[in-house]
Protein backbone atom coordinates (compact mmCIF):
# COMPACT_ATOMS: atom_id res chain seq x y z
CA UNK A 1 0.00 0.00 0.00
CA UNK A 2 2.76 2.45 0.90
CA UNK A 3 4.21 2.77 -2.65
CA UNK A 4 0.74 3.76 -3.88
CA UNK A 5 0.80 6.96 -1.80
CA UNK A 6 1.82 10.24 -3.43
CA UNK A 7 4.48 12.44 -1.82
CA UNK A 8 1.85 14.70 -0.28
CA UNK A 9 -0.08 11.68 1.01
CA UNK A 10 3.10 10.25 2.57
CA UNK A 11 3.65 13.54 4.41
CA UNK A 12 0.06 13.65 5.60
CA UNK A 13 -0.15 10.08 6.89
CA UNK A 14 1.92 10.47 10.08
CA UNK A 15 -0.20 13.43 11.36
CA UNK A 16 -3.27 11.36 10.41
CA UNK A 17 -1.96 8.50 12.59
CA UNK A 18 -1.14 10.79 15.52
CA UNK A 19 -4.63 12.30 15.44
CA UNK A 20 -6.24 8.85 15.73
CA UNK A 21 -3.90 7.24 18.26
CA UNK A 22 -5.67 6.96 21.61
CA UNK A 23 -2.46 6.02 23.41
CA UNK A 24 0.96 7.65 23.27
CA UNK A 25 2.96 4.41 23.45
CA UNK A 26 1.68 2.92 20.18
CA UNK A 27 4.40 2.21 17.61
CA UNK A 28 2.43 2.39 14.37
CA UNK A 29 4.23 5.56 13.26
CA UNK A 30 7.58 3.86 13.98
CA UNK A 31 6.55 0.87 11.88
CA UNK A 32 5.38 3.11 9.04
CA UNK A 33 8.73 4.94 9.00
CA UNK A 34 10.53 1.58 9.22
CA UNK A 35 8.70 0.34 6.11
CA UNK A 36 9.72 3.51 4.27
CA UNK A 37 13.36 2.79 5.12
CA UNK A 38 13.07 -1.02 4.65
CA UNK A 39 13.93 -1.60 8.35
CA UNK A 40 10.71 -3.28 9.50
CA UNK A 41 12.60 -6.44 10.49
CA UNK A 42 14.34 -4.46 13.24
CA UNK A 43 10.98 -3.65 14.91
CA UNK A 44 9.85 -7.26 14.42
CA UNK A 45 12.96 -8.43 16.26
CA UNK A 46 12.39 -5.90 19.06
CA UNK A 47 8.73 -6.68 19.84
CA UNK A 48 8.37 -10.30 18.69
CA UNK A 49 6.34 -11.93 15.91
CA UNK A 50 2.89 -11.80 17.50
CA UNK A 51 3.05 -8.15 18.58
CA UNK A 52 4.54 -7.26 15.20
CA UNK A 53 1.71 -8.96 13.28
CA UNK A 54 -0.92 -7.15 15.39
CA UNK A 55 0.84 -3.82 14.89
CA UNK A 56 1.18 -4.43 11.15
CA UNK A 57 -2.53 -5.31 10.89
CA UNK A 58 -3.51 -2.06 12.65
CA UNK A 59 -1.18 -0.03 10.42
CA UNK A 60 -2.66 -1.70 7.34
CA UNK A 61 -6.20 -0.85 8.47
CA UNK A 62 -5.20 2.77 9.07
CA UNK A 63 -3.56 2.94 5.65
CA UNK A 64 -6.72 1.63 3.98
CA UNK A 65 -8.88 4.17 5.82
CA UNK A 66 -6.48 6.99 4.94
CA UNK A 67 -6.32 5.99 1.26
CA UNK A 68 -10.12 5.79 1.09
CA UNK A 69 -10.52 9.28 2.58
CA UNK A 70 -7.73 10.73 0.43
CA UNK A 71 -9.14 9.19 -2.76
CA UNK A 72 -12.63 10.38 -1.87
CA UNK A 73 -11.38 13.93 -1.41
CA UNK A 74 -9.08 14.14 -4.44
CA UNK A 75 -10.62 11.87 -7.09
CA UNK A 76 -14.33 12.04 -6.40
CA UNK A 77 -15.00 15.73 -5.84
CA UNK A 78 -17.54 16.06 -8.63
CA UNK A 79 -19.46 12.96 -7.55
CA UNK A 80 -19.42 14.14 -3.94
CA UNK A 81 -20.98 17.48 -4.95
CA UNK A 82 -23.76 15.70 -6.83
CA UNK A 83 -24.42 13.28 -3.97
CA UNK A 84 -24.59 16.15 -1.47
CA UNK A 85 -27.04 18.00 -3.70
CA UNK A 86 -29.14 14.85 -4.03
CA UNK A 87 -29.19 14.24 -0.26
CA UNK A 88 -30.11 17.85 0.49
CA UNK A 89 -32.89 17.79 -2.13
CA UNK A 90 -34.32 14.58 -0.63
CA UNK A 91 -34.29 16.09 2.87
CA UNK A 92 -36.07 19.20 1.60
CA UNK A 93 -38.68 17.06 -0.17
CA UNK A 94 -39.37 15.12 3.03
CA UNK A 95 -39.98 18.46 4.75
CA UNK A 96 -42.20 19.63 1.85
CA UNK A 97 -39.86 22.40 0.66
CA UNK A 98 -40.62 21.40 -2.93
CA UNK A 99 -39.65 24.47 -4.89
CA UNK A 100 -36.12 24.70 -3.47
CA UNK A 101 -35.70 20.90 -3.59
CA UNK A 102 -36.50 20.72 -7.33
CA UNK A 103 -34.17 23.64 -8.00
CA UNK A 104 -31.29 21.78 -6.30
CA UNK A 105 -32.22 18.53 -8.10
CA UNK A 106 -32.02 20.37 -11.42
CA UNK A 107 -28.47 21.48 -10.57
CA UNK A 108 -27.50 17.91 -9.64
CA UNK A 109 -29.07 16.63 -12.87
CA UNK A 110 -27.12 19.09 -15.03
CA UNK A 111 -23.87 18.28 -13.27
CA UNK A 112 -24.38 14.51 -13.57
CA UNK A 113 -25.41 14.87 -17.24
CA UNK A 114 -22.22 16.80 -18.00
CA UNK A 115 -20.22 13.98 -16.40
CA UNK A 116 -22.36 11.30 -18.09
CA UNK A 117 -22.65 9.72 -14.65
CA UNK A 118 -25.59 7.47 -15.48
CA UNK A 119 -25.82 5.71 -12.09
CA UNK A 120 -26.14 9.03 -10.22
CA UNK A 121 -28.64 10.26 -12.83
CA UNK A 122 -30.65 7.14 -12.11
CA UNK A 123 -30.91 8.15 -8.43
CA UNK A 124 -31.81 11.72 -9.38
CA UNK A 125 -34.60 10.63 -11.76
CA UNK A 126 -35.83 8.13 -9.15
CA UNK A 127 -36.23 11.06 -6.72
CA UNK A 128 -37.91 13.23 -9.37
CA UNK A 129 -40.39 10.43 -10.17
CA UNK A 130 -41.21 9.76 -6.51
CA UNK A 131 -42.30 13.40 -6.03
CA UNK A 132 -43.48 14.12 -9.58
CA UNK A 133 -47.11 14.29 -8.38
CA UNK A 134 -46.44 17.77 -6.91
CA UNK A 135 -47.52 20.76 -8.97
CA UNK A 136 -44.06 22.43 -8.68
CA UNK A 137 -42.34 19.35 -10.11
CA UNK A 138 -41.18 19.22 -13.75
CA UNK A 139 -43.65 17.67 -16.18
CA UNK A 140 -44.07 13.97 -15.46
CA UNK A 141 -43.78 12.73 -19.05
CA UNK A 142 -40.53 14.68 -19.50
CA UNK A 143 -39.07 13.08 -16.35
CA UNK A 144 -40.21 9.60 -17.39
CA UNK A 145 -38.66 10.00 -20.84
CA UNK A 146 -35.35 11.23 -19.39
CA UNK A 147 -35.33 8.25 -17.01
CA UNK A 148 -35.87 5.79 -19.88
CA UNK A 149 -33.12 7.37 -22.02
CA UNK A 150 -30.74 7.32 -19.06
CA UNK A 151 -31.50 3.63 -18.44
CA UNK A 152 -30.61 2.89 -22.07
CA UNK A 153 -27.35 4.86 -21.77
CA UNK A 154 -26.49 3.14 -18.50
CA UNK A 155 -27.09 -0.33 -19.99
CA UNK A 156 -25.13 0.51 -23.14
CA UNK A 157 -22.17 1.61 -21.02
CA UNK A 158 -22.32 -1.51 -18.85
CA UNK A 159 -22.66 -3.80 -21.87
CA UNK A 160 -19.50 -2.29 -23.36
CA UNK A 161 -17.86 -2.84 -19.99
CA UNK A 162 -18.90 -6.50 -20.06
CA UNK A 163 -17.57 -7.05 -23.59
CA UNK A 164 -14.29 -5.36 -22.67
CA UNK A 165 -13.88 -7.61 -19.61
CA UNK A 166 -14.74 -10.80 -21.51
CA UNK A 167 -12.27 -10.04 -24.30
CA UNK A 168 -9.54 -8.90 -21.90
CA UNK A 169 -9.87 -12.11 -19.87
CA UNK A 170 -9.80 -14.26 -23.01
CA UNK A 171 -6.67 -12.47 -24.21
CA UNK A 172 -4.91 -13.02 -20.87
CA UNK A 173 -5.70 -16.73 -20.96
CA UNK A 174 -4.60 -17.00 -24.59
CA UNK A 175 -1.31 -15.21 -23.96
CA UNK A 176 -0.24 -16.95 -20.77
CA UNK A 177 -1.72 -20.43 -21.27
CA UNK A 178 -1.06 -20.69 -25.02
CA UNK A 179 -4.72 -21.42 -25.64
CA UNK A 180 -5.87 -20.88 -29.24
CA UNK A 181 -8.52 -18.17 -29.61
CA UNK A 182 -10.02 -16.05 -32.38
CA UNK A 183 -10.36 -12.64 -30.75
CA UNK A 184 -12.06 -11.09 -33.75
CA UNK A 185 -14.81 -13.72 -33.61
CA UNK A 186 -15.02 -13.34 -29.83
CA UNK A 187 -15.43 -9.57 -30.15
CA UNK A 188 -18.10 -9.84 -32.85
CA UNK A 189 -20.05 -12.55 -31.02
CA UNK A 190 -20.10 -10.56 -27.78
CA UNK A 191 -21.12 -7.37 -29.56
CA UNK A 192 -24.00 -9.35 -31.03
CA UNK A 193 -24.76 -11.08 -27.72
CA UNK A 194 -25.09 -7.80 -25.82
CA UNK A 195 -26.72 -5.86 -28.67
CA UNK A 196 -23.90 -3.37 -29.25
CA UNK A 197 -23.15 -1.77 -32.61
CA UNK A 198 -20.11 0.25 -33.66
CA UNK A 199 -22.45 3.17 -34.14
CA UNK A 200 -23.43 3.20 -30.44
CA UNK A 201 -22.96 6.43 -28.51
CA UNK A 202 -19.58 6.68 -26.77
CA UNK A 203 -18.00 8.43 -23.86
CA UNK A 204 -14.21 8.72 -23.62
CA UNK A 205 -14.21 5.75 -21.25
CA UNK A 206 -16.20 3.44 -23.55
CA UNK A 207 -14.23 4.67 -26.55
CA UNK A 208 -11.01 3.83 -24.67
CA UNK A 209 -12.33 0.33 -23.99
CA UNK A 210 -13.23 -0.27 -27.65
CA UNK A 211 -9.89 1.11 -28.85
CA UNK A 212 -8.12 -1.07 -26.29
CA UNK A 213 -9.94 -4.16 -27.60
CA UNK A 214 -8.82 -3.27 -31.15
CA UNK A 215 -5.24 -2.89 -29.88
CA UNK A 216 -5.44 -6.24 -28.07
CA UNK A 217 -6.68 -7.91 -31.25
CA UNK A 218 -3.76 -6.50 -33.23
CA UNK A 219 -1.26 -7.50 -30.53
CA UNK A 220 -2.63 -11.02 -30.25
CA UNK A 221 -2.81 -11.74 -33.99
CA UNK A 222 0.45 -9.84 -34.73
CA UNK A 223 -1.53 -8.31 -37.60
CA UNK A 224 -2.34 -4.66 -36.99
CA UNK A 225 -2.84 -4.22 -40.73
CA UNK A 226 -6.40 -5.55 -40.45
CA UNK A 227 -7.34 -3.58 -37.30
CA UNK A 228 -10.35 -1.34 -37.94
CA UNK A 229 -9.76 2.18 -36.57
CA UNK A 230 -13.36 3.34 -37.02
CA UNK A 231 -13.15 5.10 -33.64
CA UNK A 232 -10.89 7.88 -35.01
CA UNK A 233 -14.01 9.61 -36.33
CA UNK A 234 -15.71 9.24 -32.95
CA UNK A 235 -12.88 10.90 -31.03
CA UNK A 236 -12.97 13.81 -33.49
CA UNK A 237 -16.66 14.27 -32.62
CA UNK A 238 -16.02 14.08 -28.85
CA UNK A 239 -13.13 16.56 -28.69
CA UNK A 240 -14.24 19.98 -27.46
CA UNK A 241 -17.72 18.71 -26.60
CA UNK A 242 -19.56 18.51 -23.27
CA UNK A 243 -17.86 15.20 -22.46
CA UNK A 244 -14.36 16.60 -22.92
CA UNK A 245 -13.90 17.23 -19.18
CA UNK A 246 -11.13 16.92 -16.63
CA UNK A 247 -12.69 13.72 -15.34
CA UNK A 248 -12.50 12.19 -18.83
CA UNK A 249 -8.98 13.46 -19.50
CA UNK A 250 -7.08 10.28 -18.63
CA UNK A 251 -9.30 8.25 -21.01
CA UNK A 252 -8.94 10.98 -23.66
CA UNK A 253 -5.14 10.80 -23.43
CA UNK A 254 -5.09 6.99 -23.40
CA UNK A 255 -7.36 6.59 -26.44
CA UNK A 256 -5.14 8.98 -28.44
CA UNK A 257 -2.13 6.92 -27.38
CA UNK A 258 -3.81 3.66 -28.46
CA UNK A 259 -4.69 5.13 -31.86
CA UNK A 260 -1.10 6.37 -32.25
CA UNK A 261 0.20 2.93 -31.32
CA UNK A 262 -2.09 1.18 -33.81
CA UNK A 263 -0.92 3.49 -36.61
CA UNK A 264 2.71 2.86 -35.58
CA UNK A 265 2.17 -0.89 -35.74
CA UNK A 266 0.51 -0.38 -39.14
CA UNK A 267 3.78 1.43 -40.10
CA UNK A 268 1.89 4.66 -40.80
CA UNK A 269 4.39 6.79 -38.90
CA UNK A 270 3.15 10.25 -39.90
CA UNK A 271 -0.38 9.43 -38.73
CA UNK A 272 0.98 7.98 -35.50
CA UNK A 273 2.97 11.15 -34.80
CA UNK A 274 -0.12 13.24 -35.59
CA UNK A 275 -2.07 11.48 -32.82
CA UNK A 276 0.92 11.71 -30.46
CA UNK A 277 0.93 15.48 -31.03
CA UNK A 278 -2.76 15.55 -30.10
CA UNK A 279 -1.98 13.40 -27.06
CA UNK A 280 0.68 15.88 -25.90
CA UNK A 281 -1.80 18.77 -26.19
CA UNK A 282 -4.14 16.89 -23.83
CA UNK A 283 -1.25 16.08 -21.46
CA UNK A 284 -0.71 19.84 -21.01
CA UNK A 285 -4.33 20.52 -19.98
CA UNK A 286 -5.43 21.16 -16.40
CA UNK A 287 -1.96 22.24 -15.19
CA UNK A 288 -0.28 19.22 -16.83
CA UNK A 289 -2.05 16.93 -14.38
CA UNK A 290 -1.12 13.74 -16.29
CA UNK A 291 2.17 14.91 -17.85
CA UNK A 292 4.54 12.98 -15.56
CA UNK A 293 2.44 9.82 -15.63
CA UNK A 294 2.00 9.67 -19.42
CA UNK A 295 5.38 11.02 -20.55
CA UNK A 296 7.25 7.65 -20.63
CA UNK A 297 4.75 5.96 -22.98
CA UNK A 298 4.44 9.10 -25.11
CA UNK A 299 8.21 9.51 -25.45
CA UNK A 300 8.81 5.82 -26.18
CA UNK A 301 6.24 5.67 -28.97
CA UNK A 302 7.41 8.96 -30.47
CA UNK A 303 11.01 7.68 -30.44
CA UNK A 304 10.01 4.42 -32.14
CA UNK A 305 8.21 6.35 -34.88
CA UNK A 306 11.26 8.55 -35.40
CA UNK A 307 13.67 5.60 -35.38
CA UNK A 308 11.79 3.61 -38.01
CA UNK A 309 11.39 6.77 -40.09
CA UNK A 310 15.18 7.00 -40.38
CA UNK A 311 15.67 9.61 -37.63
CA UNK A 312 17.57 7.53 -35.09
CA UNK A 313 19.51 10.48 -33.62
CA UNK A 314 16.31 12.33 -32.66
CA UNK A 315 14.82 9.09 -31.31
CA UNK A 316 17.86 8.39 -29.12
CA UNK A 317 17.97 11.98 -27.87
CA UNK A 318 14.35 11.88 -26.67
CA UNK A 319 14.82 8.56 -24.86
CA UNK A 320 18.05 9.71 -23.20
CA UNK A 321 16.39 12.93 -22.05
CA UNK A 322 13.54 10.93 -20.46
CA UNK A 323 15.81 8.40 -18.75
CA UNK A 324 18.18 11.05 -17.41
CA UNK A 325 15.40 12.95 -15.60
CA UNK A 326 15.59 10.26 -12.88
CA UNK A 327 11.90 10.82 -12.06
CA UNK A 328 10.75 7.31 -12.89
CA UNK A 329 10.96 3.80 -11.46
CA UNK A 330 12.55 0.87 -13.29
CA UNK A 331 9.11 -0.52 -14.17
CA UNK A 332 8.07 2.80 -15.74
CA UNK A 333 11.29 2.85 -17.79
CA UNK A 334 11.29 -0.77 -19.03
CA UNK A 335 9.86 0.12 -22.46
CA UNK A 336 12.10 3.21 -22.91
CA UNK A 337 15.15 1.17 -21.86
CA UNK A 338 14.41 -1.69 -24.28
CA UNK A 339 13.78 0.79 -27.12
CA UNK A 340 17.14 2.42 -26.32
CA UNK A 341 18.83 -1.00 -26.39
CA UNK A 342 17.34 -1.60 -29.85
CA UNK A 343 18.63 1.74 -31.18
CA UNK A 344 22.12 1.14 -29.72
CA UNK A 345 22.14 -2.34 -31.28
CA UNK A 346 21.01 -1.11 -34.70
CA UNK A 347 23.78 1.50 -34.64
CA UNK A 348 26.45 -1.05 -33.66
CA UNK A 349 26.86 0.48 -30.18
CA UNK A 350 27.15 -2.93 -28.53
CA UNK A 351 28.77 -2.01 -25.21
CA UNK A 352 26.12 0.68 -24.57
CA UNK A 353 23.36 -1.86 -25.31
CA UNK A 354 25.01 -4.35 -22.94
CA UNK A 355 25.15 -1.81 -20.11
CA UNK A 356 21.40 -1.22 -20.29
CA UNK A 357 20.58 -4.93 -20.54
CA UNK A 358 22.68 -5.47 -17.38
CA UNK A 359 20.05 -3.46 -15.48
CA UNK A 360 17.45 -6.18 -16.15
CA UNK A 361 18.27 -8.50 -13.27
CA UNK A 362 14.77 -9.64 -12.28
CA UNK A 363 13.31 -13.04 -13.14
CA UNK A 364 11.35 -13.70 -16.34
CA UNK A 365 8.23 -14.20 -14.22
CA UNK A 366 8.69 -10.75 -12.69
CA UNK A 367 8.95 -9.11 -16.12
CA UNK A 368 5.95 -11.04 -17.44
CA UNK A 369 3.88 -9.89 -14.47
CA UNK A 370 5.01 -6.25 -14.57
CA UNK A 371 5.19 -5.53 -18.30
CA UNK A 372 4.01 -8.58 -20.23
CA UNK A 373 5.15 -11.59 -22.23
CA UNK A 374 5.89 -9.75 -25.49
CA UNK A 375 8.37 -7.39 -23.80
CA UNK A 376 10.04 -10.34 -22.03
CA UNK A 377 10.50 -12.28 -25.27
CA UNK A 378 11.69 -9.24 -27.27
CA UNK A 379 14.28 -8.55 -24.61
CA UNK A 380 15.52 -12.17 -24.90
CA UNK A 381 15.71 -12.01 -28.71
CA UNK A 382 17.74 -8.78 -28.58
CA UNK A 383 20.03 -10.26 -25.93
CA UNK A 384 20.70 -13.33 -28.11
CA UNK A 385 21.53 -11.25 -31.21
CA UNK A 386 23.69 -8.86 -29.15
CA UNK A 387 25.86 -11.68 -27.78
CA UNK A 388 26.22 -13.18 -31.25
CA UNK A 389 27.66 -9.82 -32.34
CA UNK A 390 29.93 -9.85 -29.29
CA UNK A 391 31.10 -13.38 -30.13
CA UNK A 392 29.85 -14.95 -26.88
CA UNK A 393 28.66 -18.13 -28.59
CA UNK A 394 28.58 -20.38 -25.49
CA UNK A 395 26.42 -17.78 -23.75
CA UNK A 396 24.15 -17.65 -26.82
CA UNK A 397 23.69 -21.44 -26.81
CA UNK A 398 22.69 -21.43 -23.14
CA UNK A 399 20.28 -18.51 -23.68
CA UNK A 400 18.57 -20.19 -26.64
CA UNK A 401 18.26 -23.49 -24.74
CA UNK A 402 16.81 -21.63 -21.73
CA UNK A 403 14.37 -19.81 -24.02
CA UNK A 404 13.17 -23.07 -25.54
CA UNK A 405 12.76 -24.74 -22.13
CA UNK A 406 10.69 -21.90 -20.70
CA UNK A 407 8.62 -20.91 -23.72
CA UNK A 408 8.68 -23.98 -25.96
CA UNK A 409 4.92 -24.51 -25.63
CA UNK A 410 4.26 -20.90 -26.66
CA UNK A 411 6.43 -21.33 -29.76
CA UNK A 412 4.25 -24.21 -30.96
CA UNK A 413 1.18 -21.94 -31.18
CA UNK A 414 0.23 -19.95 -34.28
CA UNK A 415 0.98 -16.68 -32.51
CA UNK A 416 4.67 -17.56 -32.05
CA UNK A 417 5.22 -20.03 -34.87
CA UNK A 418 7.86 -17.74 -36.42
CA UNK A 419 10.23 -18.11 -33.45
CA UNK A 420 11.50 -21.69 -33.89
CA UNK A 421 12.37 -21.29 -37.61
CA UNK A 422 14.08 -17.98 -36.84
CA UNK A 423 16.13 -19.41 -33.96
CA UNK A 424 17.12 -22.38 -36.16
CA UNK A 425 18.46 -20.01 -38.82
CA UNK A 426 20.21 -17.90 -36.19
CA UNK A 427 22.00 -21.00 -34.83
CA UNK A 428 23.08 -22.03 -38.33
CA UNK A 429 24.50 -18.56 -38.91
CA UNK A 430 26.51 -18.04 -35.72
CA UNK A 431 28.01 -21.55 -35.82
CA UNK A 432 28.98 -21.06 -39.50
CA UNK A 433 28.91 -17.30 -40.40
CA UNK A 434 30.16 -17.97 -43.92
CA UNK A 435 26.91 -19.81 -44.71
CA UNK A 436 25.03 -16.48 -44.89
CA UNK A 437 26.51 -15.80 -48.34
CA UNK A 438 25.36 -19.09 -49.86
CA UNK A 439 22.33 -19.66 -52.07
CA UNK A 440 21.34 -22.62 -49.91
CA UNK A 441 21.03 -20.41 -46.82
CA UNK A 442 19.05 -17.83 -48.77
CA UNK A 443 16.62 -20.56 -49.74
CA UNK A 444 16.34 -21.68 -46.10
CA UNK A 445 15.53 -18.10 -45.07
CA UNK A 446 13.00 -17.74 -47.87
CA UNK A 447 11.15 -20.94 -46.94
CA UNK A 448 11.64 -20.73 -43.17
CA UNK A 449 10.46 -17.23 -42.39
CA UNK A 450 7.10 -15.49 -42.69
CA UNK A 451 5.52 -15.05 -46.10
CA UNK A 452 3.33 -12.15 -44.96
CA UNK A 453 3.43 -8.90 -46.89
CA UNK A 454 5.25 -5.88 -45.45
CA UNK A 455 1.89 -4.31 -44.55
CA UNK A 456 0.78 -7.38 -42.59
CA UNK A 457 4.05 -8.34 -40.90
CA UNK A 458 4.71 -7.15 -37.34
CA UNK A 459 7.16 -4.26 -37.24
CA UNK A 460 9.29 -5.78 -34.48
CA UNK A 461 9.51 -9.13 -36.26
CA UNK A 462 10.72 -7.26 -39.35
CA UNK A 463 13.46 -5.76 -37.15
CA UNK A 464 14.68 -9.22 -36.17
CA UNK A 465 14.42 -10.55 -39.73
CA UNK A 466 16.38 -7.47 -40.89
CA UNK A 467 19.34 -8.57 -38.76
CA UNK A 468 19.47 -11.90 -40.59
CA UNK A 469 19.05 -10.25 -43.99
CA UNK A 470 21.80 -7.72 -43.24
CA UNK A 471 24.17 -10.67 -42.72
CA UNK A 472 23.08 -12.25 -46.01
CA UNK A 473 23.49 -9.05 -48.03
CA UNK A 474 26.45 -7.63 -46.09
CA UNK A 475 24.56 -4.37 -45.44
CA UNK A 476 24.32 -1.98 -42.50
CA UNK A 477 21.71 -3.26 -40.03
CA UNK A 478 19.88 0.04 -39.46
CA UNK A 479 19.74 0.86 -43.17
CA UNK A 480 18.39 -2.65 -43.86
CA UNK A 481 15.78 -2.32 -41.08
CA UNK A 482 14.46 1.03 -42.34
CA UNK A 483 14.43 -0.29 -45.92
CA UNK A 484 12.44 -3.42 -44.96
CA UNK A 485 9.98 -1.57 -42.74
CA UNK A 486 9.31 1.14 -45.32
Amino acid sequence: LIPLLSQSELKGFVPYLHARNKRHDTRNTDLFKAFLNKKEEKIKHEIGDNAYNVLKKRLTDRLLDYMAESTFESDANEEVVIMKQLLIARKLLVHKKYKLAFKILAKAEKHATDLQHFSLLNEIYHTYIEYSYHDTAPEQEVIFKKFEVNQQNFMAQEKLNMVYSVVKKAFNEAEYKSEPINLEELLESNFEKYGISKQSGYTYKTLFQIANIADITGAYTKNYHSVDVFFTDIIDDLEGGVNDTEKALTYHIDVLYIIANIFFRKKEFNKSIEYLDRMFVQMKRYDERFMKEKLPVYTTLLSLNLNFSGKHEAAAEKLDELIQTKKYTLVELLNPYLSRVMIHFQQGELSEASKILARFHHSDQWYEKNIGLEWTLNRKYVEILLHIELGNYDFVDSRINSLLRKYGEHFKTNLYNHVLPFLKLVKKYYHHPEIAKTAAFRELVKTGLSEKSREEEDIFLISFFAWLKSKMEQKDLYAMTVEMVN
